[in-house]
């Protein structure tokens, strides 16, 4: 599986002031968003800010951008600014993404940019696992607009929970990173913990943010703990003590499965 983010925290592209400071809110990236964060008269302005500060920042290595859907004149646009950057974002992230074609389309007038697809309807969960293998940067849950879409309670887990099961198998298989809605209950700091434990248990590898005082907790969730991080040692070296044969370690039969969980989770150590 390509390389995760743990946290990608959303800096709406009209605000240029808060750009810098989301890059230094110690998020693993920043999504300056293009689409529902700019009201359509302030889209072009967005653009122009976003993709002038991408050239610019020492930050752009970390940077991604949210277009509009390239469904729609916006994104369009948006499409033909990215394509004459000298230098490209860390990713594109593609909005509504309904089928592998409209990450296709983008991938194909970017030269094979990193993507993230935002799956955020029932039609575009339909085709999740074709839109994930033409996302090499991996799929994330566009909970809000899915909710919406069927009259369901976004703060329901069971009501979502299909969709995130259907995103996190689908990214799994394309061997892309899946990421989790952002939390809105901006204040509630306990519930993001565990919201973000359950995705985290569900196979996510990080989730979005959209208030830089998320950042601490999500990536808090999504880095092993130290005895994790010691257990998936003394797993590997257990395993290699073996010769790769079978080997019984604190009871539990050690076979490839538990081995590449291992190996995951020190893949995520701090280092």
């Amino acid at each position: 599986m390509a390389s995760a983010f743990k946290s990608l925290l959303f800096v709406p592209g009209d605000r240029p002031d808060r750009f810098d400071k989301a890059a230094a809110s110690g998020a693993d990236a920043i999504i300056i968003d293009l689409e529902d964060a700019v009201l359509p008269d302030a889209k072009s302005q967005a653009r122009t800010a976003a993709l002038d500060w991408m050239q610019k920042s020492a930050a752009r290595a970390r940077a991604g951008v949210r277009i509009n859907s390239p469904r729609t004149a916006h994104g369009c646009a948006d499409i033909a600014a990215l394509s004459e950057l000298a230098r490209a974002p860390a990713f594109v992230m593609v909005p509504k993404a309904e089928t592998g074609v409209d990450a296709e389309i983008v991938a194909e007038a970017l030269g094979g940019a990193s993507l993230i697809g935002v799956v955020e309807s029932p039609r575009g969960l339909s085709n999740a696992f074709e839109i994930a293998t033409r996302c090499s940067g991996g799929l994330l849950f566009g909970g809000a607009d899915y909710a919406a879409s069927l009259g369901a309670d976004l703060s329901d887990w069971d009501a979502m929970l299909l969709a995130r099961n259907t995103l996190a198998v689908a990214a799994a298989g394309a061997g892309v990173s899946a990421y989790d809605v952002p939390y809105l209950a901006v204040d509630d700091q306990n519930g993001l913990r565990a919201w973000t434990a359950r995705a985290k248990a569900l196979g996510f590898s990080g989730r979005s943010c959209i208030h830089p005082t998320q950042v601490a907790v999500v990536n808090e969730v999504f880095t092993p703990t130290a005895s994790e991080i010691q257990n998936a040692r003394d797993v590997i070296d257990a395993f290699h003590r073996a010769d790769g044969g079978a080997v019984l370690h604190k009871g539990r039969l050690l076979d490839r499965p538990v081995i590449t969980a291992a190996e995951r989770t020190l893949a995520k150590a701090p280092t």
